[in-house]
């Protein structure tokens, strides 16, 4: 029996998670101990005692490998040392019966299995149950990820307690009042904590009743995030011109130097041959000076809102081109509508909010087009000046005479 215990404990201590806070060493010990307690009870034999109290330390062997299922993984370690230790075959057999007895729900079949199954759940009968069913509930947590509240764990043991038999004369006498009462003082949480929750509930309400009218109001958290969200876009839509302005400012040197030094050479014959890789130059940077002012060019609206667009709420007045063309009346009225209907407002500004993530879509697009040109523009240039150069070089067998200077 010392070789089990020493060989149960090395292979918890090595194997077993460290988060394996209730089903570990201390638990197999107290089920040893209560199945010696309820053993000598019942007035086991010697050699069932051996039997039993072997069960008792492997019934949880098992953890170590599974957490659900753990019963039929502690049948294999059981064996495996028992069968290495030469114990006798019709004994291996009543521990591993035993051991597949205190899967729940329990079905002991005899006086042994009686035994295990009782000391494996003596931990309800005790006076540190609320002790031990805490350390169960957070490995719950921690192994599975099981995370309930209070009143769903109060509940499940309750369920559990009224359901649970003890199998032993001894059990029923001395653990059953414990349990009762421990079943009781559960019932007594739950009950606190119902009513708990049921104040809590009406303060929520009453609290909920006294900001209905303060929800009409703008929210200060609501107000802040479209602030930020507008002051995101915009600064979106700055890095956007500033992309733009960059193209426009390389795009339009590289035509002046094209223009300026190149094309004045090109009606010489010895410098025809650069007259197509001139004319890709130019046509890439006038494509990406294009899209660039395509993306900058500003789009005219009628600047004009009806009230009658304002009074179906179809308008928003936050952006100026919807509203420079009103009369100061006409506009004065329609955004004192609109601060008044909370709905109105935040309407307002989310089609704000979209219609500026269209023209920013739109923005960065043409940009992209344009970057796209100016980049695999240049690339193909370059090929073909020098292409051109080696072709020329090749057809006359010598460098040209005249080549073109940049100034």
């Amino acid at each position: 029996m010392q070789k089990a215990e020493t060989y149960v404990f090395n292979l918890m201590r090595e194997k077993l998670p460290a988060n394996y806070i209730y089903h570990n060493y201390n638990h197999t010990m107290d089920v040893v101990e209560a199945v010696q307690e309820i053993g000598e009870a019942v007035e086991l034999s010697k050699e069932d005692m051996e039997i039993v109290l072997m069960s008792a330390w492997f019934h949880d062997s098992g953890f170590i490998e599974a957490y659900v299922g753990h019963e039929e993984k502690s049948k294999v370690i059981a064996e495996g040392f028992l069968k290495e230790h030469l114990y006798p075959e019709e004994k291996i057999q009543k521990v591993l019966h035993a051991i597949e007895a205190t899967k729940y729900p329990q079905r002991p079949t005899n006086l042994l299995e009686y035994v295990l199954c009782d000391a494996d759940l003596s931990g309800i009968a005790s006076k540190k149950y609320f002790d031990k069913t805490s350390f169960l509930r957070r490995e719950l947590e921690f192994v599975q990820g099981k995370a309930v509240t209070d009143q769903e764990w109060y509940q499940s043991e309750i369920d559990f307690l009224s359901q649970h038999k003890y199998f032993t004369p001894y059990a029923h006498l001395n653990f059953d009042k414990r349990k009762t009462a421990n079943l009781l003082a559960l019932a007594d949480k739950l009950k606190e904590l119902t009513e708990g929750e049921g104040k809590k509930e009406q303060k929520k309400q009453e609290k909920e009743a006294v900001k209905a009218e303060k929800e009409k109001r703008p929210d200060r958290g609501i107000e802040t995030m479209f602030r930020i969200t507008v002051s995101n876009h915009m600064d979106l839509s700055k890095m956007a011109d500033d992309k733009a302005n960059f193209l426009l400012s390389i795009n339009g040197i590289i035509l002046s130097l094209t223009i300026g030094n190149l094309l004045s050479k090109l009606d010489t014959p010895t410098n025809r041959f650069l007259l197509i890789p001139t004319g890709i130059l130019l046509i890439v940077c006038l494509g990406s000076i294009i899209f660039a002012i395509l993306s900058t060019r500003p789009k005219v609206t009628i600047g004009k809102t009806s009230r009658e667009d304002v009074q179906k709420k179809q308008s928003n007045l936050l952006f100026f081109g919807n509203f420079y063309n009103m009369t100061l009346e006409d506009f004065d009225w329609g955004f004192k509508e609109m601060m008044q209907d909370r709905e109105f407002l935040y309407g307002s500004l989310i089609k704000d909010l979209y219609y500026l993530g269209k023209v920013l879509g739109r923005k960065y697009q043409l940009v992209r087009i344009s970057y796209t040109i100016f980049m695999y523009g240049i690339i193909i240039s370059v090929i073909t000046y020098v292409v051109s150069y080696l072709y020329y070089f090749n057809s006359m067998g010598a460098l040209p005479v005249t080549l073109p200077t940049v100034q």
